[in-house]
């Protein structure tokens, strides 16, 4: 069960291989352990409407849900996430300074988002399963 306001919360769908993969890079890069790092399958869709997100909004894209209870989807949970760790918040500081970045960022996480069955079978990841 999601709790706002004792961690924040990193959603991926652990389907996809790019997404498990990722999910794997940040809990090493979370050293601090601040983010719980789930599947969202592994949470009752019950508890992610009460922020507003279904089970159908997370198998399009992650999703970030901070201890306030605030949710970030896509690029932006992604940008939450790295803001909190030098030297990657002074990159996410920079996107937000220069709008044609975020534009771009935007972008290339929807393209990947879009195809990230297909590119998890290039990269020889884990086999989406459920697609």
């Amino acid at each position: 069960m999601i709790e706002a306001g004792r961690h924040d919360y990193m959603l991926f769908d652990g389907d996809c291989g790019i997404c498990s993969y990722s999910a794997e890079v940040a809990r090493r890069m979370d050293s601090k352990g601040r983010f719980v790092i789930e599947p969202y399958q592994a949470f009752p869709e019950a508890g992610l409407e009460k922020f507003g997100i279904s089970y159908a909004d997370c198998s399009k894209r992650m999703y970030v849900i901070s201890r306030r209870g605030r949710v970030h989807g896509g690029a932006f949970g992604v940008n939450y996430f790295l803001f909190q760790r030098l030297p990657w918040s002074l990159l996410v500081v920079l996107i937000y300074i220069l709008p044609i970045l975020l534009l771009l960022e935007i972008i290339g996480y929807a393209l990947v988002a879009k195809n990230r069955h297909t590119l998890s079978r290039w990269f020889g990841l884990k086999a989406c399963l459920l697609k």
